[in-house]
């Protein structure tokens, strides 16, 4: 066995010390899942450790981790399938993809995520409720057996069921066969606007949904009452080639987000910065300020490229250390559309009772995913960030326990991949996809 290593979910808070291996072939892999066979011995797959929580840890056990194994193999210019490894990220797929003229049809809120994490966990984006999941645009995947042998499995196989939000409990994936989408221009048309409650959000959401292809909203959940649920709402359609020449921002330099603010200022300061306000004084202050700094702008509307537009927070370096020395929590709440004002204002007000109050939240719309391991009913996902403190443990255990209990009643959902204190409950169902 080689040296034990630290393996942490992307917020810090769950971690284990793992037998990590990095295959750099295809053969590699199929070498380690044999030889782990015969030696009887559990694995977990790794990509990019983007998951909040413990899926991509394993104490004490062996890690496959996939970060050497990113090749971007190709890209059918006319049937537009592109074929990547498993350990290519979002970002390495659409530097690939944007100059050929093609963009993924769904991403998550980072670029870091990898093709295999994306199956594994099925990733979703700001226009699920129009394009759904990631997996609904699968071709095909290749994937390693219990021997290591490969075995290639296309998107009208039941078997493919197997290995979607199955976070690698049926074998390593090596390589998908993702259908893209054609776009005409690198850009996004772009408007923002702020909400004052959380019902006028949801609103907004039912009254988009058939006008823009992406929907987000930042939810403050600091304020109470009539307040609750304030929100800054951003959404967003593909700029077709006639606003702007055809094939304007394909090029790599318009899509890469800057180093720096104003050419100036290292943009790898912004986490000390942000660091200096993540206390719970300092955080009701920024979430006010990016509130009322909406406000006064007023309803906007600009043009941005397809990067910015989607990986907000990869463009503060590391932004999780911020959170540093305990880390931070996620847990996402998926509820149906008919209880969502309802048990979405209730998990805000929970919140508030037992004092801990998230420092960012976030509002989207859903559609029904048809997976068997789905996570997305028609309706609403809110995502809430929590700062984990020796002060807080307690009283956020107890939330996080109490919102269990209030999305089970309501029909609704919790994400695995941002699952960072999974109750008895959903362990032993994880347990189950391993049997």
């Amino acid at each position: 066995m080689t040296a034990l290593e630290l393996v942490q979910g992307f917020g810090l808070y769950n971690f284990s010390l793992s037998d990590v291996h990095r295959p750099r072939t295809v053969e590699e892999v199929q070498a380690l899942v044999a030889r782990f066979k015969s030696e009887g011995r559990p694995y977990v797959c790794r990509g990019a450790g983007r998951s909040y929580g413990p899926v991509a840890t394993h104490p004490g056990g062996a890690v496959i981790d996939f970060s050497l194994l990113n090749n971007a193999v190709s890209l059918d210019a006319e049937s537009g399938v592109m074929k990547l490894q498993a350990g290519a990220t979002i970002g390495d797929l659409w530097r690939y993809a944007v100059p050929r003229g093609f963009w993924p049809p769904v991403v998550p809120g980072t670029m870091f995520v990898t093709m295999g994490g994306a199956v594994s966990a099925n990733i979703h984006g700001k226009n699920h409720y129009k394009r759904g999941s990631f997996c609904e645009h699968l071709e095909a995947i290749t994937a390693a057996g219990p021997g290591g042998e490969l075995i290639r499995i296309p998107k009208d196989d039941p078997r493919l069921e197997e290995f979607v939000a199955a976070y690698g409990a049926r074998g390593p994936i090596v390589e998908i066969e993702l259908g893209m989408k054609r776009i005409e221009t690198g850009y996004f048309d772009v408007e923002g606007f702020t909400l004052p409650s959380l019902s006028e959000t949801l609103a907004a959401f039912e009254s988009g949904k058939e006008t823009w292809e992406y929907q987000v909203a930042w939810i403050d959940c600091y304020p109470s009452g009539a307040d609750l649920g304030r929100s800054a709402v951003h959404v967003a359609n593909h700029t077709p080639a006639g606003e702007i020449p055809a094939g304007k921002g394909f090029d790599l330099a318009d899509q890469e987000v800057p180093g720096t603010i104003a050419g100036i200022v290292p943009k790898g300061l912004l986490a000390q910065v942000l660091a200096l306000f993540t206390f719970d004084l300092g955080m009701h202050a920024v979430n006010t300020g990016k509130f009322w700094a909406g406000k006064l702008l007023g309803h906007t509307r600009y043009r941005q490229p397809l990067v910015h537009f989607n990986f907000l927070l990869d463009s503060i370096p590391d932004w999780r250390r911020a959170y540093r020395p305990l880390g931070f929590i996620q847990y996402q709440i998926f509820v149906p559309k008919e209880r969502g004002l309802d048990v979405l204002t209730e998990a805000i007000k929970l919140q508030h009772r037992l004092g801990v109050v998230s420092y960012l939240g976030v509002l989207k719309r859903h559609r029904a995913d048809r997976f068997r391991n789905a996570y997305t009913p028609e309706g609403y996902s809110l995502a809430l960030d929590f700062p984990v403190t020796r002060s807080n443990s307690a009283a956020l255990i107890q939330l996080c326990r109490t919102y269990d209990r209030l999305v089970a009643e309501a029909g609704g959902k919790v994400y695995r991949a941002k699952d960072c204190v999974g109750s008895f409950e959903r362990s032993q169902e994880f347990l189950a996809l391993r049997t």
